[in-house]
């Protein structure tokens, strides 16, 4: 194996900072809340009254679960091990460096 494509060793190992494989992590639960929400829009929102702010409830519903989304994704990451360890994000680019 060359040395440009040998796995890094101790230090230099980017993944070194994440969690073991197996570890607990269970704030990633909690980006099933934007997916329940997109998903129960037809059955809980189906509706055009009441209006909220003029809109009628089903386009409320979506916008409001655009709005959340993007705040559930940046609490799971805040309250993710990998985040607090300040391990480096593996990419999938890293991966096939080898294929070349």
């Amino acid at each position: 194996m060359s040395e440009h494509h040998r796995p890094p060793q101790g230090d230099d190992d980017p993944l070194a900072g994440l969690p073991r494989i197996g570890a607990r992590r269970p704030a990633l639960w909690l980006l099933l809340v934007p997916a329940v929400l997109y998903c129960a829009a037809p059955v809980v929102a189906n509706r055009i009254e009441p209006r909220i702010a003029g809109l009628p409830f089903l386009l409320f519903w979506i916008v409001a679960a655009t709005v959340v989304s993007p705040l559930v994704i940046w609490l799971v990451s805040r309250l993710d091990p990998a985040f607090e360890e300040g391990a480096v994000e593996p990419l999938p680019v890293d991966d096939q460096e080898g294929a070349r």
